[in-house]
């Protein structure tokens, strides 16, 4: 028998084939130094991997680590700079304007430049992703149906124009933001 068939026979050995283990052995001192060798280099080998798997383990940790410091890093650096992000809608109204007056007092108040950043960033916050959605949740947060109806883009003798409106900027420049 050759070495591979032996080693192949070793490896391959069910509970069958265990009274044939001397068959499998070795027939020399010489053969028994050879495997030994060959093991010895098998388990430094071993040795190497593991010791390689423990410095990769240590410094993906160390990644990790890291990865967490940026995240809050950046997370805090968003909110200086957008403002608490989990902080409730304050300025746009809670429920959409039943009445057109009460629409036309919302849109004087956004005269003043303080109002109208703090409107754009709560309409920033929208979490439409297409631009028609994002517009048209926009107009639905601020009116109902009713008044829209009361409304239009270029205006009528019945309907006010909304072309020239603050809350017309607004959406435009928070769309401009959100989806640039």
């Amino acid at each position: 028998m050759n070495n591979a068939t032996t080693y192949t026979q070793l490896f391959n050995m069910d509970s069958q084939n265990v009274e044939n283990i001397e068959i499998l052995t070795p027939h020399s001192t010489g053969q028994f130094a050879k495997l030994d060798a060959k093991l010895s280099a098998i388990l430094e080998k071993m040795d190497q991997q593991s010791k390689l798997t423990e410095e990769l383990l240590k410094k993906v940790d160390r990644q990790t680590t890291e990865l967490v410091a940026l995240r809050s890093e950046v997370a805090s650096i968003k909110t200086k700079v957008c403002g608490e992000m989990t902080r409730a809608r304050a300025y746009l109204p809670l429920q959409p304007f039943k009445q057109l007056e009460e629409f036309l007092q919302f849109e004087q108040t956004l005269q003043d430049e303080g109002v109208m950043k703090n409107i754009i960033l709560d309409l920033v916050k929208s979490s439409e992703v297409s631009c028609e959605k994002f517009v048209r949740s926009s107009w639905r947060l601020l009116l109902t149906d009713e008044v829209a109806r009361q409304c239009s883009w270029r205006g009528t003798d019945a309907k006010k124009c909304v072309r020239g409106f603050r809350i017309t900027l607004a959406i435009r420049t928070a769309f401009k933001q959100r989806m640039p």
